[in-house]
């Protein structure tokens, strides 16, 4: 990076003066990089205008699983939660954006019961009575993209089912502590794995 003066304007053009603004920020960040660490780079860092267009993205992502929780029931198919997913990102003017990444040829992922991920929605897999089905939304709105699943239980589960569910729900708020400035993201990851194996489970690797 080059060398800024402290009175010099900031480099995230947020037109302060950089000992006002990123100047310790910077800091920091060489001290880790002088730790050996691998450290972003100023193009990585974003702006407070970029903050707010994922923020943005990200309250249609939670609207569309939000539709689909008011409308997901016993009987229904995955391709049902996909047609749901499609028509409520598009009616916020947002893309959904598992469609045809890499060949993917839906606008969402649901995986069902044992399937731990990128489940395809298919009109021949219909949700039964103690099914549980995670539904992962991934979202673009004006360029900004944003991602978040959640799990529902179709009508009662087995106790194993249920703990499944319920040892994701505890891994994540473990790993949602740990998501702090200056932190390392194998923090979160450490406190997710740790989590899981201290009650019996294991992590996907």
């Amino acid at each position: 990076m080059n060398k800024l003066g402290r009175n010099d304007p900031c480099w995230c053009g947020s037109g302060k003066k950089y000992k006002n603004c990123h100047e310790h920020f910077d800091e920091e960040v060489e001290r880790f990089r002088l730790e050996g660490h691998v450290v972003p780079k100023h193009e990585m860092i974003k702006t407070p205008e970029q903050i707010e267009g994922i923020r943005e993205s990200g309250k249609i992502n939670i609207a569309v699983l939000d539709a689909v929780a008011a409308r997901i029931h016993e009987g229904m198919t995955t391709e049902e939660i996909d047609k749901i997913v499609s028509d409520t990102t598009t009616a916020a003017g947002a893309i959904a954006a598992p469609l045809n990444y890499e060949g993917f040829p839906k606008s969402v992922c649901t995986s069902v019961n044992d399937q731990v991920c990128h489940g395809i929605p298919s009109k021949d897999t219909v949700l039964k009575d103690g099914d549980i089905v995670n539904v992962d939304v991934s979202t673009i709105y004006k360029g900004y993209y944003s991602d978040s699943s959640r799990m529902f239980a179709i009508g009662k589960p087995n106790a194993e089912r249920q703990n499944v569910m319920d040892m994701a729900k505890a891994c994540m708020d473990a790993g949602i502590e740990q998501a702090k400035p200056w932190q390392f993201l194998g923090d979160i990851a450490q406190a997710i794995q740790d989590m899981a194996h201290s009650h019996g489970c294991t992590v996907v690797r």
